[in-house]
């Protein structure tokens, strides 16, 4: 363990790289593990940190996850509404939802093994989290959620909340598809032996198909609404 990390941080820029340095370990370890998380003093000691001085930035091991899974949630936010701005340089008859779609679903997809630190949020992050901490996540998964609502609803000219219900049935549905992905090798082996094969989920496939579908569902409904509206401004 260095020395320097066993002196107290002072100054502001030294709590936040500390605290930065915290989130990356737990991070870290997360992702090279097996998707169970880590214990505070394995983080600590990725951290060259002893395992008091992580309690002093986060309350609890699950407000330290619930936080890395927040960082990962931001990024994903950033990346759909990026694909979003660029959606709306089209013009409009040239705009196509699916490409937001498809940049929605491959994002989590690439990044799968965060799905199992999302499907334990409701369970065990938030329950072991302190209202201070979990009302600032669910403040930010809200805000999250509007900016992505705001982007969607300009581009297509539906209403912010039927972008929200676009938006969160699409996760839901991603998350609930990786949750029965995931079955043990004994489970597959079993299935696969009594001819259950169309029951064992791939998850990327299952993925795109069931959200491009979704998404397409939903495409005629925005496309009525622009030439409805234009229709309307012609007779005016």
């Amino acid at each position: 363990m260095e020395q320097e990390c066993l002196v107290r941080a002072r100054s502001h820029e030294q709590k936040l790289r500390r605290r930065t340095d915290i989130l990356n370990a737990a991070e870290a370890l997360f992702l090279e593990g097996d998707g169970q998380l880590p214990s505070a003093a394995d983080v600590a000691t990725r951290a060259n940190l002893a395992k008091g001085t992580l309690y002093l930035y986060f309350s609890s091991k699950e407000t330290l996850f619930l936080e890395v899974l927040q960082r990962h949630m931001k990024s994903w936010c950033e990346n759909n509404l990026a694909v979003i701005e660029q959606e709306c340089l089209r013009a409009p008859q040239d705009r196509d939802a699916t490409r937001v779609a498809s940049a929605f679903v491959e994002y989590l997809i690439a990044r799968s093994k965060f799905m199992h630190l999302a499907s334990l949020s409701h369970g065990v992050l938030e329950q072991g989290t302190d209202d201070e901490n979990l009302l600032i996540h669910k403040r930010f998964v809200a805000g999250m959620v509007k900016r992505f609502a705001g982007g969607i609803s300009e581009i297509y000219n539906v209403k912010p909340e039927q972008a929200r219900l676009l938006m969160t049935n699409s996760y839901a549905l991603i998350l609930g598809l990786w949750q029965m992905s995931q079955l043990p090798d004994r489970v597959i082996g079993l299935m696969r032996q009594n001819a259950l094969d169309d029951f064992i989920l791939d998850f990327p496939t299952a993925a795109r198909t069931a959200v491009l579908e979704f998404w397409r569902a939903q495409i005629p409904h925005m496309h009525r609404t622009i030439c409805m509206d234009k229709i309307q401004q012609n007779k005016v």
